[in-house]
């Protein structure tokens, strides 16, 4: 039965239709704000993706210059004590609460092949009657359309608006999408989609990387993917070619789980899922071929129950399944790219007192374990998380690009003294040590933030190599030391320009924050992608998080995409 819902779920995506209101408004001289509460989808299988794109299609029909539609973050805070069912009565307590004129609300049922959507739009102030809405159908298909047409009457009944459809457009049978986000469904209009497990994946036109106009130059973002909402809150990915097979699979963790995906025929398929151990909490993960044997291992960075110590590990595949290659490791692991040399692996160690101590050293594989070898010279203060190495600045020689501890970007010669600094902060990792500054003596445990990584590529074919770094933003952000909250992130490029970082590239602000990235050639076409986990929600102690995985093909000037 649930393989029948999704064949019908993948009819209702395969229709590509265009839902663009005219601009045949009625001028009116009053203004409303709309509060849409997202509905309740009943159905035996996730469609949290369908809930959110109800509620995207919902804004973008009702925004007008006369309407505003309050923001979702206010909409979810007002309904966090409403425990009872939602009816009228509690429409217009939470209308209240917002100052809002209407409430729109209701729910999608989904048995079998049948769908049935029931919704209402209440006055507030109770000058007009609620209008209802509500449609049965035996084909699953109707549920897009259906929402639309309830829009349509809303804005013709209630806002005295003149509406214009489009008619809808089919696409080939081959390039059709199962699970996109129910806005890709807009013909003119695109979005990142999202798929179950194992489900197809489509390369969209949506949002790319954005040129900041410099003259070196452009580049093309032109293939954008979005995964499907996962329950999870994602802590780090890393990408490599674990099976030895020239194709990469993406790796990503939670804070004891482990997951292994591929896309393979334009499907992103689930190859393994491996959960740790009980005492364990996961900070890091990075994938490279260490071991030189021609498959890559996942080094994953744990902690212990306590936080004061580690407990990493090393995996790597066997054909059949994922065996450990070393457990109970003392060490943070992080795989960077060095001049010379490629993906290399390094690691630092820490004690109960000190988190990081010793230094960074170059890990290889000697007598079968990851043996330190030389001490990699950084500057006092730069962890084995935040940095890279690279020609950044034109001299033929390494540069050293670290974050210090608010963030900053630094830019550190081939002597060690400091050339740059950043006024603004980057960055804004979210994964964090429990440390207690007065071990043995009682104190308080307090958070220490761990930096995010940076990456050195030449992306826009100039010769030089530029500084691809995450950005996460937010009102509060960092104005505590031991807590931070982001609302938004992006992936910025910067290239050294006179004496300074500037930024040539951007992709739009993410809502949430990035967790993490990796660059990586994730679909076998030749180009690299940058590949983001992106936190919507990070959840609560009995709820989980909200994540989805977005890839940006980089496509240097003069490709053809």
């Amino acid at each position: 039965m649930k393989r029948e819902v999704q064949k019908r779920l993948s009819g209702l995506l395969l229709v590509l239709f265009s839902l663009i209101i005219s601009a045949g408004a009625v001028a009116t001289d009053e203004s409303y704000r709309v509060v849409i509460v997202p509905f309740k989808i009943n159905a035996e299988i996730d469609l949290s993706f369908l809930q959110e794109g109800i509620v995207d299609m919902l804004t973008s029909r009702l925004s007008w210059e006369n309407t505003a539609v309050v923001d979702r973050k206010d909409t979810n805070h007002a309904l966090q004590d409403l425990a009872v069912p939602l009816n009228e009565k509690t429409a217009r307590v939470i209308g209240a609460r917002l100052q809002a004129d209407y409430v729109l609300f209701g729910s999608v049922t989904i048995f079998g092949n049948s769908v049935s959507l029931d919704a209402r739009l209440v006055d507030v102030h109770e000058k007009k009657p609620t209008l209802t809405y509500y449609n049965q159908s035996e084909k699953i298909d109707d549920v897009i359309p259906q929402v639309n047409l309830f829009a349509t009457e809303i804005n013709e009944k209630f806002f005295g608006r003149s509406v214009a459809v489009r008619q809808p457009v089919k696409e080939p049978e081959e390039h059709r999408a199962i699970y996109a986000h129910p806005e890709t469904l807009l013909a003119g209009e695109s979005s990142g989609q999202a798929q179950a497990p194992g489900e197809e994946a489509a390369r969209t036109a949506g949002p790319g990387f954005e040129e900041i106009r410099d003259e070196a130059g452009p580049m093309a973002s032109a293939g954008y993917w979005k995964s499907q909402n996962f329950k999870i809150r994602i802590k780090g990915i890393a990408i490599g070619d674990l099976d030895g097979d020239d194709k990469k699979e993406v790796v990503f963790i939670t804070d004891r789980d482990l997951y292994v995906y591929r896309f393979e025929g334009q499907r992103f398929l689930k190859i393994k899922e491996i959960s740790g151990k009980r005492h364990q909490r996961f900070i890091g993960v990075d994938v490279a071929d260490i071991n030189e044997n021609g498959l890559a291992e996942i080094f994953v960075t744990s902690l212990s129950g306590s936080g004061q110590s580690l407990d990493s590990f090393v995996l790597e595949s066997n054909g059949d399944d994922f065996r450990p290659v070393s457990e109970g490791d003392p060490w943070y692991y992080r795989v960077i790219e060095m001049p010379d040399l490629g993906k290399v692996l390094v690691g630092q160690r820490r004690t109960m007192k000190d988190p990081f101590v010793g230094g960074v050293h170059r890990l290889a594989w000697l007598n079968g374990r990851y043996e330190p070898q030389e001490r990699i010279r950084l500057p006092k203060g730069v962890n084995v998380f935040g940095f890279a190495i690279g020609d950044i600045m034109g001299k033929a020689g390494e540069t050293i690009i670290a974050f210090d501890e608010d963030d900053h970007i630094r830019l550190f010669g081939s002597s060690g003294g400091e050339e740059w600094k950043s006024d603004e902060p980057y960055g804004g990792g979210m994964n964090y040590l429990d440390i207690n500054p007065d071990v043995g003596r009682g104190g308080t445990v307090e958070h220490l933030y761990l930096p995010q990584r940076i990456y050195a590529r030449d992306v826009n074919g100039d010769g030089k190599e530029e500084v691809i770094v995450a950005s996460n933003e937010g009102s509060l952000g960092r104005l505590f030391a031991t807590y931070r909250t982001f609302s938004s992130g992006r992936i910025v490029c910067l290239s050294f320009k006179d004496h300074g970082l500037v930024k040539i590239l951007q992709i739009p602000k993410i809502s949430g924050y990035i967790s993490d990235y990796a660059i990586g050639d994730i679909d076998s076409d030749g180009i690299d992608e940058v590949v983001v986990a992106s936190v919507h929600s990070k959840g609560t102690l009995v709820t989980a998080g909200t994540s989805s995985i977005m890839a940006y093909e980089l496509a240097k000037p003069g490709s053809a995409r």
